[in-house]
């Protein structure tokens, strides 16, 4: 089912800057005057979204899009897609795989192409028009969604192929859709009573409402800080770019007097890090902590505890005791209680290494002179500090040697040489925005594989983050052959013209990793987009494929060939290699303490009932019991807090009791990829081939936890994530 495929798609997706708000019957007010549109004025002649695009490999033409034209065509695709349900359901032949499960596949194609280019549009090009159409569109397609849902006779007809499956002589992949697309109608509700399926209705339609706030919200706080410095003194230890593109920002502002710094994460990183000025670095860091819960109309606490309790109910109505119950019930974690007790076995001998840390800080303070204790806006700072002191290393040594464009082609060189693919730039293709870069990827044996579109700067009409996403999924029905158009987009701040952009190994690792994803999405040979790529597979093991290339990011095979200084083309020094290697686990306590923290808290909001959560009225002093309870470090903090924890409240379920899956995947990424060193070889082809065939391949052909088995031919261990991370 196409549109079950792009619900949590959409809404991710659909976080940009904050609109003005509307209420639900506000919405449908907008979408019924909308839908007297005319049949005769959305056609495929006067609304581009509606004909075939004529362009090279599909791609969606963004220069003939207009705003205007988003809301009758979806309308009409709609329409269309509730024909062909009412097609399915009508059908008075028995339910056969073909006539059912392949047709409820295939319905709603017109809507998701569609809504595929809304929602990567809405969150790397956004206006104040499409800020508008996000909160019409997508409660009117959580409506859509539910309807498909709870349809008893469309239920009836796929529960009836689904128990004759067993006769059905289906190979794996027509049973994999069979099996995926029943489980979707069970854990959807559509086997509840009248009266629950009504409440359910008003429930989703609400958490879309509320989501969708939420992410306008986290955007509009994130862009609207602004800390504008006018002596040239308080710029003191950042680095030459940063304070060009400082300069740059301020100047796009009518500001010639002053450097622009903003709460994007590559600044605030890169400020909190190298700023000698404290008191700027505590403006930067509170302004970063307090996103969402200023007091003001963008402020997310109520939200927060609206979304749980809203979750928490719609976990009930479902037969599941917790939100967290109900969304782990299909991952590898399977419980809170698994994945607590997993979280657990890092935090403990993360936060040791961070309480270390924390002391080896406080001495170089004393020893500079300083007669302040090390608090939260220092701790970027004097880990770099300490880095240096350990390893006779900084940050500021290696980044000469990540060039963007290097660092890329190093990634595409990892996907050559592991999987003999091919990646040849496209010059004349449509493009949503002009730094956007396309490129036609090949497979081993010349085949077009797909369409790789990577857009790396950061802007504001874009979100913050980084992530990859999908203009078209792969899909191969009836020896029709579709292929995707992948797309990765980062948050790189802009160098100033005649600077090169320079990454931190933070942001090179970054760029692996998503183009980790892409290559899930572009790799895939899955029959049916419902488990094509990253589509289908739980959470966590979602990340496994993206994380696994990271870290040939570090590889000294693969350093050597990519990390060449921007200015001499020299290839990375042996010994600044050496020093990149042992400081590779510096600050891991910090790191591995800040993330399980925010696992913990996602956990904790997630595992609760509605009667605990309607027992909580402040959500700060929950948020903080919480992490006081665990023993967080207060100088460390979650890595997010809870209002502007976009991976949990920014869509309907998203990460929400599954943030943890980033590390549950770092099991799998640290163990495969010890398979591969203890092989001898980074590239070794046999186990190149199994990691292809039944990861990057695959899709979600088979559950997650036998796709691993048939990579590694036994179950992963924690021990090498411990050893990798040095916290053995």
């Amino acid at each position: 089912m196409k549109l079950k495929l792009i619900s949590s798609l959409v809404i991710m997706l659909a976080v940009s800057a904050c609109a003005e708000e509307k209420t639900a019957e506000q919405a449908k007010t907008v979408i019924a005057k909308e839908a007297e549109t005319t049949e005769a004025q959305v056609t495929q002649e006067t609304n581009i979204l509606l004909a075939d695009w004529d362009t090279p490999f599909g791609i969606p033409p963004f220069d003939k899009v207009n705003d205007e034209d988003y809301m009758p065509a979806v309308q009409k695709a709609v329409e269309s897609m509730r024909a062909e349900i009412k097609a399915i359901t009508d059908n008075a032949e028995e339910p056969t795989f073909e006539n059912t499960i392949v047709a409820l596949e295939q319905a709603g194609g017109d809507l998701t192409r569609i809504i595929r280019l809304f929602s990567n549009i809405t969150g790397t090009d956004t206006n104040d028009k499409l800020k508008e159409l996000q909160v019409e569109i997508y409660p009117m397609l959580t409506r859509e969604q539910d309807a498909i849902s709870l349809n008893e006779a469309l239920f009836a007809r796929v529960d009836q192929v689904y128990k004759n499956r067993d006769t059905l002589e289906l190979d794996m992949h027509d049973a994999r859709l069979l099996e995926l697309t029943h489980l979707g109608f069970v854990r959807q509700g559509a086997s509840m009573d009248a009266e629950s399926k009504a409440r359910l209705k008003e429930v989703n339609a609400k958490i879309s409402e509320l989501t969708t706030k939420f992410s306008q919200n986290l955007l509009s706080e994130t862009k609207s800080f602004e800390m504008f410095v006018t002596n040239e003194a308080e710029l003191a230890g950042l680095p030459q770019n940063m304070i060009n593109a400082a300069k740059l920002k301020a100047e796009k502002k009518d500001r010639t007097d002053a450097w622009l710094f903003g709460l994007d994460r590559a600044t605030f990183e890169g400020f909190m890090t190298f700023s000698e000025n404290r008191e700027l670095r505590k403006v930067m860091f509170d302004g970063y902590r307090a996103r969402g819960l200023n007091g003001n109309d963008a402020d997310n606490s109520e939200l927060v505890l609206n979304i749980a309790k809203l979750r928490a109910e719609r976990a009930r109505l479902l037969g599941y005791k917790t939100h967290a119950h109900y969304q782990l019930e299909t991952r590898m974690a399977k419980t809170p209680e698994n994945t607590e007790e997993f979280l657990l076995k890092v935090w403990k001998p993360g936060l040791k290494r961070a309480m270390q840390d924390k002391a080896e800080m406080q001495l170089i303070i004393e020893e500079e002179g300083g007669d302040f204790t090390l608090a939260g806006q220092d701790w970027w700072h004097y880990a770099e500090k300490l880095r240096a002191k350990k390893f006779a290393f900084d940050e500021s040594q290696v980044k000469p040697y990540f060039e963007l464009s290097n660092v890329l082609n190093g990634a595409f060189y990892v996907s050559e040489k592991l999987f003999g693919l091919s990646v040849t730039e496209l010059k004349d293709t449509p493009k949503w925005h002009p730094e956007v870069r396309v490129f036609d990827v090949k497979g081993a044996n010349g085949e077009h594989l797909g369409v790789f579109m990577i857009d790396f700067y950061s802007r504001d009409s874009k979100r913050g983050g980084a992530w990859m996403s999908a203009f078209r999924q792969a899909s191969d029905i009836a020896g029709n052959k579709v292929r995707p158009i992948i797309t990765n987009n980062l948050n790189i701040t802009p160098a100033a013209e005649g600077d090169a952009t320079l990454l931190s190994f933070d942001q090179v690792n970054t760029l692996f990793h998503e183009f980790g994803h892409g290559l899930h999405g572009l790799m895939t040979l899955a029959r049916y987009e419902q488990y094509a790529g990253t589509s289908g597979s739980p959470r966590d093991f979602t990340e496994f494929p993206a994380q696994f290339l990271e870290h040939y990011a570090s590889s000294p095979e693969v350093l050597n060939v990519y990390a060449k200084h921007f200015k001499t083309g020299e290839v990375i020094p042996s010994e600044l290699l050496d020093k990149l290697q042992a400081a590779g686990t510096h600050n891991e306590g910090f790191r591995t303490t800040e993330f399980i923290a925010a696992s913990l808290l996602d956990l904790a909001w997630h595992n609760l009932n509605e009667k605990e959560l309607e027992d909580i009225d402040d959500m700060v002093a929950f948020e903080t019991k919480v992490l006081k309870d665990y023993g967080l470090l207060e100088e460390i903090g979650p890595r997010y807090r809870s209002t502007y924890f976009a991976h949990i409240f920014s869509s309907p379920n998203g990460y929400s009791a599954g943030y943890y899956a980033y590390l549950w995947s770092e099991i799998l990424d640290a163990d495969g990829f010890t398979a591969f060193k203890e092989a001898g070889d980074i590239f070794d082809k046999t186990l190149a081939k199994r990691l292809a065939e039944n990861v990057y391949q695959a899709g979600g052909r088979e559950p997650a936890d036998e796709l691993y088995r048939k990579f590694r031919l036994k179950d992963p261990t924690i021990e090498p994530l411990l050893r990798i991370r040095g916290l053995d």
